[in-house]
């Protein structure tokens, strides 16, 4: 039975320090209290990973990996490099990825791609089957132009998150249209993102995290509100992120 919420995928949270798991949790806890994780139905599945990329289990499978990039797709610092490693090395060139990003960027945006913004990039054929965990989608969610502390891009979190849910969801909605189930977009992996060099607080992360899921999974279940917001519920949807601008502490 279809629901609002069939074409977002299950989330595979992937959290090196345990920080970033308790942050996600009291998020949860604080801005979403009637997500239910019994309910795929009615609420995206989240699975927490405590681990760094290359120690994720081939028993965990998914079909995409999220890119915190920066704005020109090079992959090559933090976890982007951590990417580049895990997908591309040693039978492929480092760079095999970030090329491929690249040629999507110029193709698209003239090579550079806003902060906040996703777009969804397939791994190049030499790379697709090469990994244990059956990945070959790319999601670029710039979270700053260059490495740089980003905590004056205050609302950049929920922006890519937002970003992100849209690409995946209309790409799974428009592959279902084509009844082409094998292109769907079932399983995806995600960091906490600019939480690095980006220097977002853990609970400013994971707020905003959860209000972007929260507001998305709204949108897709009440449509009548989302396709003619007035100025009362947008002020109390802005107010609800605005409130993480102050949670610079963790």
């Amino acid at each position: 039975m279809a629901t609002p919420i069939q074409n977002i995928p299950k989330l595979h949270l992937l959290c090196m320090e345990s920080k970033f798991i308790t942050a996600f949790k009291n998020a949860i806890q604080t801005h979403w209290p009637a997500y239910q994780p019994d309910k795929p139905s009615e609420f995206p599945s989240i699975e927490i990973h405590n681990s760094r990329l290359a120690a994720v289990p081939a028993s965990t499978k998914f079909d995409l990996v999220v890119s915190p990039a920066n704005s020109y797709g090079r992959l090559d610092g933090a976890f982007d490099d951590a990417i580049s490693v895990a997908f591309c090395t040693p039978h492929h060139h480092y760079d095999t990825l970030t090329h491929a990003v690249q040629d999507v960027l110029y193709e698209k945006y003239r090579g550079f791609l806003p902060p906040g913004t996703c777009e969804l990039v397939h791994f190049p054929e030499e790379l697709v089957g090469q990994n244990p965990w059956g990945c070959k989608w790319v999601a670029i969610c710039p979270t700053m132009r260059t490495p740089e502390n980003v905590v004056w891009d205050r609302e950049v979190v929920y922006q890519c998150v937002w970003s992100l849910l849209c690409a995946i969801e209309g790409w799974n909605r428009r592959t279902g249209a084509d009844n082409d189930a094998t292109g769907r977009i079932e399983n995806i992996l995600i960091t906490p993102m600019a939480t690095g060099c980006g220097a977002v607080s853990p609970d400013r992360w994971a707020a905003q995290m959860v209000l972007a899921m929260k507001h998305f999974v709204d949108a897709l279940e009440k449509p009548e509100r989302w396709s003619r917001l007035g100025w009362g519920e947008i002020y109390d949807d802005t107010y609800d992120v605005e409130k993480t601008w102050k949670q610079t502490q963790s």
